[in-house]
């Protein structure tokens, strides 16, 4: 989905009046972006009742805890009701039940109830033929039920301008929101595609397993999300072999203890690497926390691999592993030589 043409669409909408499409334009940004409380609070929108909130949302929100899930119904609800509660009772005061306040609605319905009970109150005219008696009698309940109606009209109204509101800020927020994250693109496309340029000419191993990584993240199947769990991890031993090889004897790091800096040792070797080449510099300072960032995210993969749960890893936690790959490598190759530590 195009989401700037989507929040487009939205202030189009409102241009004309058009609440319905709005909200449905509305729902769908909500939805392409994972945005679920506000998903679910236009779903509510369009389809008052909570079994079909949950029913449509089902798919989307079927990965989250039970907390977060009653937490998007919960407050989704008083969002609603925030629109859909009057100042005033919606019947005369007269009539049983004077004190509900809360017009259910779907927004779809608006405009038609608008018509119908305006045309209703244009239709409250006295039959001809009537007693005095009687005229008096239709006279007096014509008055209560305009008054009733007029209540419900003003109700329509003011749930209309409500969500107008709403769907006008919404569409601001997401508008900027979209800015931004046009602007951490291009950065982020800055950082990989300089990373990228770097290997090509040091490293085609890690280049190519670079290339296949960011391959992966732009799929949305969950087998590829367990694939590129797995090229950030080859990727990052690549890089790890490139800037400080595998050893084969005990080595002094520059801490003075000895370790074993074998192949399957890539972490240690890429620490001992940023120790002895990028010291206690601020691009060292912040090139270990990257690592020990990635470093952290390795140990839990492997964790859930040991115990056969691959997929308990999102989609988002692994591409966020790969732009901190992406991001701790341009740190590293910023300060790197032109050629490998041999």
């Amino acid at each position: 989905m195009d989401s700037v043409h989507s929040v487009a669409e939205i202030f189009k909408h409102l241009d004309g009046d058009n609440i319905e499409a709005a909200t449905m334009a509305c729902l769908r940004v909500a939805r392409a972006s994972q945005d679920h409380l506000n998903a679910a609070f236009f779903l509510r929108e369009l389809y008052p009742r909570k079994t079909e909130v949950e029913r449509i949302l089902y798919e989307d929100m079927r990965h989250l805890k039970e907390e977060a899930l009653k937490f998007v119904l919960k407050h989704s609800l008083e969002r609603w009701l925030e629109v859909h509660t009057m100042d005033y009772p919606l019947v005369h005061e007269e009539d049983e039940d004077n004190e509900r306040t809360v017009l259910e609605v779907a927004t779809g319905e608006i405009e038609s109830q608008l018509r119908q009970w305006g045309a209703v109150i244009a239709e409250l005219k006295p039959p001809a033929g009537l007693t005095a008696f009687d005229a008096a009698a239709f006279h007096d309940a014509a008055n209560r039920e305009r008054a009733t109606i007029r209540l419900r009209l003003s109700a329509l109204q003011t749930i209309k301008a409500r969500l107008k509101i709403r769907c006008l800020n919404y569409a601001i927020q997401m508008e900027r929101q979209l800015l931004s994250q046009d602007r951490n693109q291009a950065l982020l496309w800055t950082v990989q595609n300089d990373v990228n340029n770097y290997f090509k000419e040091h490293s085609s191993d890690v280049f190519y397993k670079l290339q296949k990584a960011s391959d992966l993240a732009g799929s949305d199947d969950e087998e590829d999300t367990a694939l590129l769990l797995t090229e950030v991890r080859r990727a990052l031993k690549a890089a790890a072999d490139h800037f400080y090889p595998p050893r084969s004897e005990l080595v002094i790091c520059t801490d003075g203890k000895e370790r074993m800096l074998a192949d399957d040792r890539y972490l240690d070797r890429l620490h001992e690497y940023l120790a002895q080449h990028m010291g206690s510099s601020k691009a060292g300072a912040l090139a270990k926390a990257e690592l020990d960032l990635l470093a952290a995210f390795m140990r839990r993969l492997n964790s859930l691999a040991s115990k056969g749960v691959h997929d308990a890893v999102t989609q988002a936690e692994a591409r966020q592993g790969l732009v901190s790959l992406f991001l701790f490598l341009s740190t590293v190759t910023q300060t790197a030589p032109s050629n490998r530590n041999d």
